[in-house]
């Protein structure tokens, strides 16, 4: 069996549309016969696997399966990293586009550091199916500039976009896979497990194209509700993990903030968290800090304290998550 370079996973459900577009973008990159395709098809309706087969006796590079059942999205891309055999893995996603170069590009800076075990990069927001990376680029479309990567930046959500690619050994060696659990936000949480391993970093340039739907139908859209759960249970295990670590503690901006709003309406907070560039995560998730670092000491006076001047703030939807979240494991 050939050893690849890339292992390019695409989860395939109801894409009849753009799979061929997807198949060429991958057909065309730099890295030629070193990217392997693995499509895994979750039992979609639609007669994508006919267009598959146009390419199949000709192509060497193109794995096939198709599971009886409609599977989430992570557990096809668990499924397809099963059999892939690429030194590295990158999510192909049905309906985005690579530049040519991406690939190479994001193989040549992973290479470079063995402690970073995922890369990602910037890439064009497009409201056009099947839009390709030149012709996004010829279109003047907008760039969506991805956050530079850190542990506490990471507390803001996912930040890696939708082409980032990953060393083969985060499941081989550490066991970490997608979780099949989640609907919406799965590449978050790996991302999250990925972060307590290994380095990820930022490369400086616009690599793909992501396809917004003008009618969001990108399923973190549909579902913001989905989202936001599945998001609050990453976050606060990052919390958790940043406060063992020491990573929250021996950040001084954190720190700061943290001595100032402990007795501070959250109002003025807010306002003194915004005229400040010392900080890179938001006053809600400061606070959120400051009630857990609480709570594991067992002093849930001071955690109902915080909680309560949130009362006002109905977009402060990750403390009102904690709160349920105290409340059902009989806290609150």
């Amino acid at each position: 069996m050939k050893n690849f370079t890339v292992s390019a996973i695409i989860s395939l459900y109801k894409g009849e549309k753009f799979i061929k577009g997807r198949i060429e973008d991958l057909l065309a990159q730099t890295l030629g016969e070193e990217v392997e395709i693995v499509i895994v098809d979750s039992n979609s309706p639609q007669n994508e696997k006919k267009i598959i087969d146009e390419f199949l006796p000709t192509i060497n590079n193109i794995k096939y399966l198709r599971t009886p059942e409609t599977e989430s999205m992570y557990t096809s891309w668990n499924r397809g990293i099963e059999i892939s055999s690429g030194k590295y893995i990158t999510n192909a996603n049905v309906d985005d586009r690579l530049a040519p170069f991406a690939l190479e590009k994001l193989v040549s800076e992973i290479q470079k550091d063995e402690k970073t075990g995922l890369v990602y990069g910037d890439y064009f927001v497009s409201p056009v199916e099947n839009e390709s990376f030149n012709e996004a680029s010829n279109n003047d479309r907008t760039v969506k500039i991805s956050d530079i990567y850190s542990p506490l930046r990471l507390l803001n959500g996912y930040m890696c976009g939708p082409q980032s690619l990953w060393r083969r050994e985060i499941h081989t060696n550490h066991n970490i896979m997608f979780d099949g659990s989640f609907e919406v936000t799965g590449d978050y949480k790996f991302v999250a497990d990925v972060s307590r391993v290994y380095n990820i970093k930022k490369v400086n340039s616009t690599l793909g194209v992501y396809f917004r739907s003008p009618a969001d139908e990108n399923k973190e859209y549909q579902n913001l509700d989905q989202t936001i759960s599945e998001a609050f249970k990453i976050k606060l295990g990052l919390i958790n993990h940043l406060l063992d670590s020491g990573v929250i503690t021996s950040d001084p901006g954190v720190t700061k903030f943290m001595r100032l709003f402990r007795n501070l309406p959250v109002s003025i907070s807010s306002l003194l968290w915004k005229l400040s560039a010392e900080s890179v995560i938001n006053y809600e998730t400061i606070y959120w800090i400051m009630a857990v670092e609480a709570e594991r000491k067992g002093d849930f006076n001071t955690v109902k304290k915080i909680i309560s001047r949130f009362k006002n703030f109905p977009k402060a939807v990750y403390i009102k998550n904690y709160k349920k979240y105290l409340i059902s494991r009989g806290l609150m």
